[in-house]
């Protein structure tokens, strides 16, 4: 078995250091011996969705997003596609704003039925999301995207994101599976055997990691923080 990676606008889609969710994949992949290729691409690439199980994308500034939703929309066909395939996305920040049907104003992908406008109130947070996937996730949002007509699909977080098939989208960046190790074990799972149902997947020796992600919740809660439940 072997899993293809992709890691898009590396470059222009990384202010929070979501890349860093591909080294967290990278570690746990070579300590479950499991073979994976990852590729590091951007605007001046061409694109080949087929090849790939994931797919990832970052936060970036509101210019970046724009330059990379204008190279993704010739490649919206084969997105939809992949999805529809129950391929893998993990998709960070204000990167969800591009899956839907407008970005402030301007054609997006029109994956999902959602249009995005500028919020008057910028979301500038710590938060705590309470949600059926694990316990509780923990992240930094920081954007001025406000989601119109999200009625299509299942959220991932309580009330936030996005969860269909296998395409994974939130405003939580961090990164994410750096901060969150019941979500990375859960993601991971899912990952490998989509791809190998036979495969026996092991214990990641989490154990710590969960310790203390919930010790710093639970701190954090009695904090001026915010927490939202489902």
């Amino acid at each position: 078995m072997k899993i293809n990676i992709l890691c898009l606008y590396y470059d222009l889609m990384n202010l929070y250091g979501d890349t860093g969710n591909v080294k967290v994949l990278k570690y746990h992949l070579d300590r479950l011996n499991v073979k994976y290729d990852i590729d590091f691409l951007s605007i001046d690439d061409k694109l080949d969705f087929s090849k790939y199980d994931l797919v990832l994308i970052g936060d970036g500034t509101e210019e970046n997003r724009f330059i990379c939703l204008n190279h993704l929309l010739k490649y919206k066909k084969d997105i939809k596609k992949m999805i529809d395939a129950n391929k893998f996305f993990l998709i960070t920040g204000n990167a969800l704003g591009m899956f839907g049907k407008e970005l402030y104003g301007k054609k997006s992908l029109e994956i999902f039925d959602f249009s995005v406008s500028k919020s008057k109130d910028r979301i500038s947070e710590e938060v705590v999301l309470e949600n059926d996937i694990c316990s509780s996730i923990y992240g930094f949002m920081n954007h001025s995207d406000e989601i119109n007509n999200s009625n299509d699909k299942s959220p991932l977080f309580g009330d936030e994101g996005i969860h269909y098939k296998n395409f994974y989208g939130t405003y939580v960046v961090g990164p994410i599976l750096s901060r969150n190790p019941e979500f990375l074990e859960y993601f991971l799972k899912e990952l490998l055997i989509s791809k190998d149902s036979k495969f026996k997947f092991e214990d990641l020796n989490l154990s710590l990691d969960k310790e203390a992600h919930h010790e710093f919740i639970e701190f954090k809660k009695t904090k001026v923080f915010n927490s939202r439940k489902a």
